[in-house]
């Protein structure tokens, strides 16, 4: 199953205000997809990140408390609030809007 990973933090943590963060971001950066590897979790595109503070990443997994493992090992819930949305591919949508009553 696919996840979009949102993560935002407020100015004063962020990687660019803040030294302490700066550093973390730093050291764990680079280990990003291996440690995603070691839980079992697989990178689709991301990590990204923007002026608003938020960042997306967009995994594949199929277990849920893979990717809670990852979040912490990556320490990303330790700068960020995290958001985590169970999604699918385009093309599963588009099968599943085919195979849906509509409601109206």
């Amino acid at each position: 199953m696919h996840f979009v990973v949102l993560g935002t933090h407020s100015a004063e943590v962020c990687p660019t205000s803040n030294a302490k963060t700066k550093a973390l971001l730093q050291e764990i950066a680079p280990q990003v997809f291996t440690l995603a590897e070691k839980h079992g979790v697989t990178i689709v595109a991301g990590p990204f990140a923007n002026r608003e503070h938020t960042l997306v990443v967009i995994v594949e997994t199929d277990r849920a408390d893979a990717l809670d493992s990852f979040i912490v090992d990556s320490r990303l819930a330790q700068w960020n609030q995290v958001r985590i949305l169970p999604s699918v591919p385009m093309q599963q949508a588009m099968q599943e809007l085919q195979e849906t009553a509509s409601l109206f």
